[in-house]
C-alpha cells in the first residue's frame, strides 16, 4: 500500500509541476522607448523619487540622488536625461553616475519600456476663433 501511496504522490507531484508552469518574462517590444522611473525636482536633477520595482530602484538608485552622466551625456536639464534614455530600447543597459552625498556613484541600469501615458501632450487644445 505504501508503494502505490507513494507512485501517486510522485505522479500527482510531477502533474503540478507540468500543469502549472511559470511562463517566461515577455521579450520587450523592440520599438518602445527606454524607461528608469525615476522624478525628479523642478529645475534640477535631483532624483526627487524612484519607482519601487523599476529599473533605476532595481539599480540602486535613491532619492536624493544628483545625475551627473547618463551614458556619455552630462546633462544640463533634465529634458536631456529623457530624450537620451528615450533614445535607448528596453533592455539596454545604461551606466549612470550620480553624486550621492559627498561621492559618486556609478549604477548599471537595465532600461524598461516606458509607459504610453508620459507621451501623451501636455498641451489642452485651444479653441478656434470663427469670425462669421
Amino acid at each position: 500500500m505504501t508503494a502505490i501511496t507513494g507512485l501517486t504522490a510522485s505522479l500527482l507531484g510531477s502533474l503540478l509541476f507540468t500543469l502549472a508552469p511559470v511562463p517566461p518574462e515577455a521579450p520587450p517590444d523592440p520599438m518602445a522607448r527606454g524607461y528608469m522611473g525615476i522624478t525628479v525636482q523642478s529645475g534640477a536633477l535631483a532624483i526627487e523619487s524612484v519607482q519601487p520595482g523599476m529599473p533605476a530602484a532595481k539599480a540602486g538608485l535613491q532619492g536624493g540622488d544628483v545625475l551627473v552622466r547618463v551614458g556619455t551625456l552630462e546633462p544640463r536639464e533634465f529634458d536631456q536625461v529623457v530624450s537620451h534614455i528615450c533614445s535607448f530600447r528596453p533592455g539596454a543597459v545604461v551606466e549612470i553616475e550620480v553624486q550621492r552625498g559627498g561621492e559618486r556613484k556609478t549604477f548599471k541600469v537595465r532600461l524598461a519600456c516606458r509607459p504610453p501615458e508620459l507621451d501623451l501632450p501636455t498641451r489642452q487644445p485651444r479653441p478656434i476663433d470663427i469670425d462669421d
